[in-house]
């Protein structure tokens, strides 16, 4: 097992340190790394988009992945930004439809692949498996569940505090413009003017070209708490 342990260590690099899979039986991890191999896309380039058949489910190594959803004709909507440790592709294939979003690379990413004929015969020999798989559905849908409460019942400089949090790498840096932010919280220019400069002045926040600088996390967990 010392070996396998290593061997699926060295194909995953980082992902079995976070996010579903670092969760996940080691003996699962070892069977689903050896699954798939890993593949680069450029900036701008789609992983998949609305409607399309599901042929893979894939892992997040290194860089940002947006997500958006068709609101009318073809106009998207971005409603979540993801980092490295984030997974994605298992509904749309284990449910035997089409992909209800569109995933876009940010940045240059590196992904890790596992396409549909893997993940359906590593089910087959190994059924119990499957529990994995339910409970990245279940984060993922968990996740879209908990932003859209947020949309729902919570004042704009709020959400756009508790973006900021899940947004911001170990570091502290938010590699997003502010017009990229204003968009992802669903705020209308006004109100994300307000919050973002409330931030500025209290010291929570610095800006550089195409990022922004988390310099006070504290400040910025007191904004995103109800009153």
């Amino acid at each position: 097992m010392q070996q396998s342990k290593k061997k699926f260590a060295d194909i995953l690099r980082s992902l079995p340190g976070t996010g579903w899979l670092s969760e996940q039986p080691l003996e699962f991890q070892c069977r689903f790394a050896l699954s798939g191999r890993w593949t680069t896309l450029r900036r701008g380039e789609f992983l998949y988009t609305f409607g399309d058949v599901p042929n893979a489910i894939y892992g997040l190594g290194e860089g940002l992945l947006d997500m958006s959803i068709p609101i009318a004709g073809d106009e998207e909507v971005t409603i979540y930004r993801a980092g490295p440790g984030f997974w994605i592709g298992d509904s749309a294939l284990l449910a035997e439809t089409t992909r209800s979003m569109s995933v876009v690379a940010v940045r240059e990413c590196r992904v890790f692949r596992v396409p549909v004929d893997a993940v359906l015969r590593q089910l087959a020999t190994h059924p119990e498996d499957w529990p994995c798989f339910f409970r990245l559905s279940h984060m993922n849908a968990s996740l879209a569940l908990r932003i859209h409460a947020e949309v729902l019942s919570l004042p704009p400089k709020i959400r756009f505090a508790r973006m900021l949090l899940r947004l911001a790498s170990s570091d502290g840096s938010v590699r997003a413009t502010q017009e990229e932010l204003g968009r992802m919280a669903g705020m209308s220019r006004a109100a994300f003017r307000r919050a973002f400069t409330m931030l500025i002045a209290v010291g929570a926040v610095r800006t550089e070209y195409g990022s922004i600088w988390i310099v006070d996390r504290a400040a910025i967990q007191r904004v995103a708490q109800p009153d």
